[in-house]
């Protein structure tokens, strides 16, 4: 269990804390890109996670370090494959199940088949794009057609569903899986896995994804059952694996966590859990995200 900063005898304290960590996983990154670097056949990789893991930080970095390798990194989101929101609601009301963001369900794997192979044949590369302030697909992007020194990255949770490593398993590809590690606490409070992944998605979705506190409780419980379905069960058989807890992520959270929680009210179901994260998450000092470095992997969640 990693242990939560409470004591903090300056600022310059505290940044030097968010510096060491930074630094640290960069340093986690670097070496595993460092191996990937060395497979020069390499043409496909996947950098895939549980909800807020950092894939979309982490991609960039790998793109970073294989392209001072020579090569050409085209990252591509998973994301960019969702079926629209108004279909997925549309399916939700006609079979009164919850509305599914996250399962293989939502993903147009047909699309999805003609990208990788044309990645594997030399084929045009055109790739959705999707708006998630909208909720629909915005257009298209054209890659062009594959040269000798071009890389794929595909990053998404979705990249260890089996449908989607049934399309890549026909060619040579490489795999990164992304994981918080550990829990986290001070005393005999605790912060489990999911408590900080919740925390992180929590200031995230109101950020960058126009979503209410309310809406993410909401989803929540399909995004756990999507991950221990689709997701956990296959993260083993991938290359390669990298923690991206940083020890001061729950101070840096703590402000914007405290205030989106306060907005759930007492009539809702998510009140007592709401109240419960605010209780815990009071006491810990808060570290403010001016203190981030340039490369840090806290970006994707405070911009």
């Amino acid at each position: 269990m990693r242990t939560i900063y409470t004591s903090f005898a300056s600022e310059e304290e505290k940044r030097d804390l968010v510096r060491v960590e930074d630094a640290a996983f960069f340093s986690r990154v670097s070496l595993v890109s460092d191996r990937l670097s060395n497979e020069h056949d390499l043409k496909v990789l996947t950098v895939s996670g549980a909800s807020c893991s950092g894939k979309t930080t982490t991609a960039n970095m790998i793109d970073t370090a294989l392209e001072k390798g020579g090569r050409r990194v085209h990252t591509i989101s998973l994301d960019d494959f969702f079926f629209s929101r108004s279909e997925l609601e549309k399916r939700a009301e006609e079979t009164g199940s919850k509305l599914d963001f996250d399962s293989p369900d939502t993903l147009d794997l047909a699309s999805l088949a003609t990208v990788t192979e044309a990645a594997f044949s030399g084929g045009r590369m055109l790739v959705p794009q999707f708006d998630f302030q909208v909720g629909e697909r915005a257009g298209t992007l054209d890659l062009g057609f594959p040269r000798p020194e071009d890389v794929y990255l595909f990053e998404g949770i979705q990249a260890v569903y089996p449908d989607v490593t049934a399309l890549l398993s026909r060619h040579h590809y490489r795999s990164v899986f992304l994981w918080v590690g550990e829990d986290a606490g001070y005393g005999d409070v605790v912060f489990s896995i999911d408590d900080i992944r919740f925390l992180r998605r929590l200031v995230r979705d109101a950020r960058f994804r126009s979503a209410n506190p309310e809406f993410t409780f909401r989803i929540w419980e399909t995004v756990r059952a999507n991950e221990e379905k689709n997701i956990f069960p296959f993260s083993d058989a991938c290359d390669h694996k990298i923690s991206t807890y940083h020890a001061y992520e729950l101070n840096m959270l703590r402000d914007d966590a405290i205030r989106l929680l306060s907005e759930i009210g007492v009539g809702s179901p998510w009140y007592p859990e709401a109240q419960d994260l605010i209780d815990r998450l009071t006491p810990i000092p808060p570290i403010s995200p001016v203190y981030l470095t340039e490369q840090s992997l806290f970006h994707e969640f405070f911009g």
